[in-house]
């Protein structure tokens, strides 16, 4: 049986752009529009902004393996302001993820939030975008306003520009985007984690442990492990996540490990160590009890973890649980169909595109669905093309992040934090450019949008060294 129930709508917010998700991405999106002079505000269903960043403490993807800074803009300047406060550490190179920066969940909330107020952004927290308002004329639909739920009931929020940064895709999916799930042939998706803080890590035998196992840092071989050692001696963070002998050593005991590795970020000088060893198969939040059974899943998995590092690995010995994260991990779900589709072939050949907005230098980072291990390639300085934030048979609509036109390998790439933000910032520019000439999003000059980015202290190519 079915039933059906009318909300009122109790009041109606306008504004030229309205960014929804609040987490990272979003936040530059709406920074960027509103320094533009756009009227703009950020819906979030959480009660915070930062999203993923808050339970990620680490951003990789600044650098090119060559060491060259390819994000820079809001990204950056956001990690500068952290650091002011204790909120960020040093940047370090690194010879897989090409350099990590570690960061505090809890400041990045405050900066964050305090930053988007400060370029003049209206934040709207614990509100959930619901439905949107569409105007469909033959195979092409407008987007006009968002419908939002929060505790006062169903707003109508109308805006001339939308930017999807929810991560899912979910705006451009209500709006009649066509959407794509995971990879070509089967759309499963890479694996999600519940990201895990650890603490009291004895870091003298961790290292110990490292200096006669070298091929137990890393999932794979370094060319030069002796150096990485010496950086991990003194930095403030470091990337770490092998254990492969280890976890064969627990699983034959029977211990039931769900990875082959231990993918994780430690900091030293505190005794933390954060891991996403955690393995949560096919995930979709927009099913309910799907979305709930992989949240208890990465619970259930936290102890498990917890065992092995108490029983096997030196250094841990006496490790305590620090924090959980408040949602699950998610790397992949939808990819929305966009003007033009990004492939791993266009990043690993350094494809280049008239209409770049964004660089990245981040190796593909598979968290394959296939088996317990992991899958990585090093391209080299790629091009993220304006097209690919732009979705098929939609106008008045741009899509930032996870959710951008990319294949599954493309995107294990992309969807990185300094990455998808450089992609946010490009979209909430278009966007108030939009709004400023009164043309679609997929009208913008691409000339000026880049000219702008560039002003912008954004990284498009003019920087690098040739």
């Amino acid at each position: 049986m079915s039933e059906t129930k009318t909300f009122p709508i109790k009041t109606k917010h306008q504004y030229d752009v309205i960014v929804v998700g609040g987490g990272t991405t979003g936040i530059a999106a709406a920074m960027a529009s509103a320094r533009h002079g756009a009227r703009t505000a950020i819906v979030e269903s959480l009660a915070f902004l930062g999203g993923n960043a808050v339970n990620i403490p680490a951003w990789m993807g600044f650098h090119n393996l060559q060491g060259q800074q390819v994000v820079r803009g809001i990204a950056w300047e956001l990690i500068e302001k952290l650091r002011k406060v204790g909120g960020a550490t040093q940047t370090y190179l690194d010879p897989i993820t090409s350099s990590v920066t570690g960061t505090s969940g809890n400041w990045v909330k405050i900066i964050a939030t305090q930053e988007a107020a400060a370029a003049g952004v209206a934040v709207w927290l614990q509100s959930l975008a619901v439905d949107v308002r569409v105007e469909r004329v033959d195979d092409q639909a407008h987007i006009h306003g968002v419908y939002v739920f929060n505790r006062e009931g169903l707003h109508l929020y109308e805006g001339k520009v939308i930017v999807d940064c929810t991560d899912t895709g979910e705006i451009a999916r209500m709006a009649g985007a066509n959407m794509i799930r995971g990879r070509a042939g089967d759309h499963k998706v890479q694996v999600s984690s519940w990201t895990v803080t650890v603490g009291n890590v004895d870091f003298e035998k961790l290292l110990a442990y490292f200096a006669a196992h070298p091929d137990q840092i890393r999932p794979f071989p370094l060319k030069d492990p002796e150096a990485l050692l010496d950086q991990m001696h003194t930095a403030e963070v470091f990337v770490m996540g092998s254990f492969k002998q280890l976890i064969q050593q627990a699983k034959a005991d029977g211990l039931p490990l769900p990875r082959a590795v231990f993918p994780a970020v430690a900091f030293p000088q505190v005794g933390e160590v954060m891991h996403v060893a955690s393995r949560v198969e096919d995930v979709d939040p927009n099913d309910a009890a799907n979305n709930a059974r992989a949240q208890i899943e990465g619970m259930r998995q936290t102890q498990v973890w917890m065992t092995f590092l108490q029983r096997y690995v030196p250094g841990f010995e006496h490790c305590r649980l620090v924090t959980t994260p408040s949602h699950l991990g998610v790397r992949e779900t939808n990819h929305m169909e966009g003007e033009y589709l990004v492939t791993q072939e266009d990043l690993m050949t350094g494809r280049t595109f008239d209409d770049v907005i964004a660089l990245g230098g981040y190796h593909l980072d598979i968290h394959t669905p296939d088996h317990a291990g992991l899958e990585t390639m090093h391209p080299p300085t790629y091009q993220i093309p304006y097209r690919c934030l732009v979705p098929r048979g939609v106008d008045g609509l741009l899509v930032a992040g996870r959710a951008i036109s990319a294949t599954h390998e493309a995107q294990s790439s992309t969807r990185v934090i300094p990455i998808s933000m450089a992609q946010g910032q490009a979209a909430g520019t278009a966007a108030a450019l939009a709004v400023q000439y009164k043309v679609s999003p997929r009208d913008v000059d691409i000339h000026e949008l880049q000219a702008t980015l560039v002003s912008d202290n954004c990284e498009i190519g003019q920087s690098l060294i040739r």
